[in-house]
């Protein structure tokens, strides 16, 4: 089995992570791809809690079928989650797998600070998607994500702008009725303001 690696913060899913998917699928050899969300991420970066990372992510990964597979792995793994815990623990699940390491552009600059990151190109094979606005590697794939961040989103979100073009409806869906990222929180305060007395 070919496996693809699929990891990030996923904080919200959006649009692009969906298309990173099937293009990976389309275009090379991979079989499946495992999508895992960070359980804690190594740099310290903040994150919305993981089990509402992990329900967007089912939601998000819906479109595509049995050959993305949302993975829980990195809860169970020590923390903070490094990507080397990750293939060393899929590698003993499955010994006999290759596993791709699938990853944008934009997060090539900071591969020389992944822990054991020589290991980590030993054990397996680093496929780079391209994404806007950042350089890509001579042997990146031929195509260009557009350029969305998670960030971008979050920001929209919370500033009661549409995320209705770069996020599936059951996501936002969820981000709405758990009130993530300050959604709603804008038109509430424009609200209360209205009601005060001049």
């Amino acid at each position: 089995m070919h496996l693809g690696l699929f990891g990030g913060t996923f904080d919200p899913p959006h649009i692009c992570h969906t298309l990173f998917c099937l293009y990976v699928l389309e275009m090379t050899d991979v079989e499946r791809i495992l999508w895992v969300p960070c359980a804690d991420h190594p740099f310290g970066k903040p994150a919305t809690a993981f089990e509402h990372r992990l329900a967007m992510s089912h939601l998000a990964a819906r479109a595509l079928g049995p050959r993305v597979v949302v993975s829980d792995l990195e809860a169970s793994l020590p923390r903070p989650s490094y990507t080397i815990h990750t293939v060393e623990a899929l590698l003993r699940r499955q010994p006999d797998a290759q596993i791709s390491l699938l990853v944008g552009s934009d997060i090539l600059d900071e591969l020389e600070r992944w822990e054991r990151i020589e290991d980590l190109r030993r054990l397996t094979r680093l496929t780079v998607v391209p994404r806007g606005g950042f350089s890509v590697a001579d042997d990146a794939l031929p195509f260009a994500l557009p350029q969305l961040s998670s960030t971008d989103v979050r920001a929209a979100l919370a500033e009661g702008k549409s995320a209705e073009a770069v996020l599936s409806p059951a996501v936002l869906d969820y981000i709405r009725r758990h009130g993530l990222y300050g959604i709603g929180q804008k038109a509430i305060a424009l609200e209360n303001s209205k009601e005060q007395p001049a």
